[in-house]
């Protein structure tokens, strides 16, 4: 049972209070509260030892897939870079140069079924994190409801939800697709020769994550100033309901506004209790997608490297723009966790300061 530890006790007519006694939660608060993978609890118990084993756990279960590509890719490449060398001394440039660009299909052909599971992956977590959201915001508008800020809950409910919503909708129809369409042009780019193509892929990969950090830079901005506002009115409106009490209602009227105070304590301790666990959702289903994508970056490098070495320029180039998509997964999957969990989080921290 979640409870909030600032309650408030029988009020006597002297104006003083008894003993503070906990505050019982609704049953969905509690309930939202317990349903995340890690509670507040856990989050603040954890030391750094902690958080480096529970990394080091999730980077060695996101390890297998990426550490098999590694192999393969490094077989291929070697076997490529031997055929090539029996080419250039024995038979014509011609054909060294088709073994090259069979190797470059085969290193493609590997690397495909992997990379499109990451497309799938991040289809998945945002689909999973939308349809928390859309069950959890009802829930949190009540929290700050009760904790005196209804400018606020209803800015959560209907702002960062729509803009949530719809961002959701954008990624799943149009950004997974994008980032499917990237990965056949890039090998496109790199059959036909055309530097070109290979050059446009890379310009719409800037463009799209430039695009990322521009509307999550005027996200931030906006949310931030309307709860301000918000919160302006919903402290405004809670300090003239006190007024009113103490001034209005005899003997125990200053009491039963300290009493309000208190309450209103003991629901914000909840509100930030119920807020963490939309954000642990939210990192639960992102981080070890972002983990499992950065692996697979750095074997994709790897493997740029290794090309450059043997001087298949054709692996090269292909690796460079596969390494390309997969940073752009990371950053849609940064793009939307960092939505979800700022708009959370600025609804947290705002009025906790006091009334």
């Amino acid at each position: 049972m979640i409870s909030a530890e600032e309650g408030t006790g029988e009020i006597g007519t002297d104006g003083g209070s008894s003993e503070s006694q906990p505050v019982e939660l609704p049953p969905e608060w509690e309930q939202t509260a317990n349903d995340a993978p890690m509670t507040a609890e856990t989050f603040r118990a954890m030391t750094l030892s902690d958080w480096i084993g529970r990394f080091g756990a999730l980077v060695r279960e996101n390890m297998r897939a990426p550490v098999r590509l590694c192999g393969k890719l490094c077989a291929l490449l070697m076997l490529a870079a031997v055929v090539q060398g029996f080419c250039a001394g024995r038979v014509s440039a011609e054909l060294g140069a088709l073994v090259e660009a069979v190797s470059a299909l085969a290193v493609f052909a590997v690397c495909a079924a992997p990379l499109l599971g990451l497309t799938d992956a991040l289809r998945q977590a945002v689909e999973t994190s939308r349809t928390y959201i859309l069950s959890f915001v009802p829930v949190f508008a009540s929290v700050l409801t009760a904790c005196g800020q209804p400018g606020s809950a209803t800015l959560y409910s209907s702002l960062f939800l729509g803009i949530c919503t719809v961002m959701a909708d954008v990624l799943c129809r149009v950004g997974v697709p994008i980032a499917r369409m990237l990965l056949a042009m890039h090998a496109a780019g790199t059959f036909s020769g055309t530097p070109a193509l290979s050059q446009a892929c890379g310009s719409l990969c800037k463009w799209i994550n430039w695009l990322m950090s521009f509307f999550a830079m005027v996200f931030g901005a906006l949310m931030s100033l309307q709860s301000i506002f918000a919160q302006s009115a919903d402290t405004l409106a809670l300090r003239t309901g006190k007024f009113l009490v103490s001034s209005s209602v005899p003997v125990v009227g200053g009491a039963i506004s300290d009493a309000m105070g208190s309450v209103l304590a003991s629901m914000r301790l909840a509100k930030g209790t119920v807020g963490f666990a939309a954000i642990a959702v939210v990192m639960s289903a992102f981080l070890p997608l972002i983990v499992l994508c950065a692996i697979y970056h750095l074997v994709l490098s790897l493997g740029n490297f290794a090309a450059c070495a043997v001087g298949s320029t054709k692996n090269a180039a292909l690796l460079t723009g596969l390494a390309d998509c997969v940073k752009l997964y990371i950053s849609m999957s940064f793009f939307y966790s960092l939505l979800l969990t700022m708009g959370t989080l600025v609804m947290v921290l705002l009025g906790n300061g006091g009334i």
